[in-house]
């Protein structure tokens, strides 16, 4: 296993195949639950051993804006006047094969 390290020797990443960047590689006991509870700084290596970071706690959640940002709002906007002016055109299609279709009966049609 490769374990990322900060500082405090806090285990910020891992990777259980392959190599990452600044990893170290760990052959000690791994804990039973390590994948499954991994957050990052939650476990130390200490002295060749994985232990529970006795002085982790949990990050802050950033709680979004609420609403849509500037850049949604103009991409709906943009999506919105796609959407009528694809609308008008199949609307003028509509027309012109109906003025087409007018055409062609008043001219008395095909012969057949």
């Amino acid at each position: 296993m490769r374990l990322v390290l900060n500082d405090k020797n806090e285990i910020i990443e891992f990777a259980s195949l392959g190599d990452l960047t600044g990893s170290v590689d760990f052959n000690g006991k791994i804990p039973d639950d390590f994948e499954i509870n991994f957050k990052s700084s939650f476990y130390l290596l200490q002295d060749g051993v994985i232990i529970t970071n006795p002085d982790y706690t949990e990050p802050l959640e950033l709680t979004p804006e609420a609403g849509p940002t500037e850049l949604e709002t103009q991409l709906a906007a943009l999506a919105y006047q796609q959407m009528t002016t694809q609308q008008t055109i199949t609307n003028l299609q509509t027309q012109n094969a109906q003025m087409a279709y007018q055409l062609m009966t008043a001219q008395g049609g095909t012969k057949a």
